[in-house]
């Protein structure tokens, strides 16, 4: 196996919120970072916060909409979409295809999840 080119993998990693994800399992080549292939077609039912991670997506087909704290940002393919820790968002998309890279690699115990209403 390469070290440094990673085939997408066939699973899906996680299905959860709406969408779903493919984790790249690139080993100790890459410990800074981990990737992602996002796909969502519909609206996520809720905001997220990575308490520790910078996420930046980049659009790999379809368009969509991201909701950045108070603000409304729209996204198609070839756009690169940056959330700075800390940051609340949400998104929805029309068949969104995304490469997502997480830094450091994303965990779950460091994200928080809120309802619409909060």
């Amino acid at each position: 196996m390469s070290t440094h080119v990673f085939f997408e993998p066939h699973e899906w990693s996680f299905q959860k919120l709406g969408h779903r994800g493919k984790l790249f399992e690139s080993g100790s080549a890459v410990t800074s970072s981990n990737h992602l292939i996002i796909e969502i077609d519909g609206r996520l039912p809720a905001w997220l916060c990575q308490l520790e991670c910078d996420f930046v997506y980049y659009v790999l087909e379809g368009h969509g909409t991201f909701h950045i704290e108070n603000r409304q940002e729209n996204c198609k393919q070839g756009n690169l979409v940056t959330i700075p820790r800390g940051t609340k968002f949400t998104y929805e998309g029309d068949a969104l295809k995304m490469l997502l890279t997480s830094t450091p690699p994303w965990g779950p115990a460091q994200e928080r999840v809120f309802d619409d209403a909060d």
